[in-house]
């Protein structure tokens, strides 16, 4: 959309309170979807009507519908650490950070119970409930949550292998997934190549593969039996996985109502294994 920004402008004639706009523009790339027109205009010292006046003359009906067009830009770019930063200095610097942050937390929640349809939240639970072995994989910042959500699942359900490094044993024991498996898949960027390599095993095997994931344009998004989505934007240098933990413990939550007699059994003998050897 920047780039498409640029051409907007370049086939314009402006006046100097535009040239310093478009200039603004161009040097803040990371910045426009995060300021209001307000805000622009006093870094510029202008008014706010200049500011929309020129966000109209470039083909938007209003102010929202121009940053509306930026968002897909900036939620598609695979931010380093230093750009995310950037990115968010004017929420960092606001006296209201805990107020922003629980709002950002909040939006990534309701927007990731929102997208993944209770239909789509059934269809993972039975391919879990229905599998023989269960195969949980996900490397660097999604190593946290893919112990948790391995560690709770076998606590209800038998045969549940869990990789939380990107190692040679991993390669070694899905090499034996079968027809009556399945691969669970959580990918955040940056992402590892060899989560492509275990799909492709896991299909070559007919198994069934479940990805969660943060977007449709990433490399692992749709090509499993089934793909639930994640809002992982965070105020701050890194991404945010509280959606991703929550979307875990809802799909445990569900699997909980499921739970067979033998399932109830194993979580008894567990606990109480575990109550013995503390």
């Amino acid at each position: 959309m920047i780039d498409s920004l640029e051409k907007r402008i370049a086939n314009k004639n402006l006046t100097k309170t535009e040239i310093v706009i478009a200039d603004f523009f161009f040097h803040n790339k990371n910045r426009l979807y995060f300021l209001t027109s307000t805000d622009i205009a006093q870094e510029l010292n202008i008014s706010d009507t200049s500011v929309i006046r020129f966000v109209k003359s470039l083909g938007f009906n209003n102010f929202k519908e121009f940053k509306d067009s930026l968002k897909q830009q900036v939620s598609d770019k695979i931010l380093t650490p230093s750009e995310k930063l950037i990115l968010n200095e004017e929420i960092l610097k606001n006296h209201n950070l805990m107020e922003n942050f629980l709002e950002c937390i909040n939006k990534n929640i309701q927007e990731t119970l929102n997208i993944n349809t209770s239909k789509k939240i059934q269809k993972c639970i039975d391919i879990l409930l229905n599998s023989k072995k269960k195969f949980v994989v996900g490397f660097k910042s999604t190593s946290g949550p893919t112990a948790f959500f391995g560690l709770r699942l076998g606590f209800i359900l038998k045969d549940v292998i869990t990789h939380r490094d990107n190692n040679s044993e991993l390669i070694k024991n899905i090499i034996d997934i079968q027809e009556n498996d399945c691969l669970f898949l959580i990918a955040h960027p940056k992402y590892s190549k060899t989560y492509n390599l275990l799909i492709e095993l896991a299909k070559n095997a007919n198994a069934k593969i479940i990805v969660i994931t943060d977007k449709s344009t990433s490399p692992v998004a749709n090509l499993g039996d089934i793909t639930l989505f994640t809002d992982v934007r965070g105020i701050s240098y890194f991404n945010s996985i509280i959606s991703t933990q929550t979307l875990l413990e809802f799909l445990l939550t569900s699997l909980s109502r499921n739970i067979d007699d033998d399932g109830k059994a194993r979580l008894a003998s567990i606990n109480e294994l575990l109550n013995e050897n503390k």
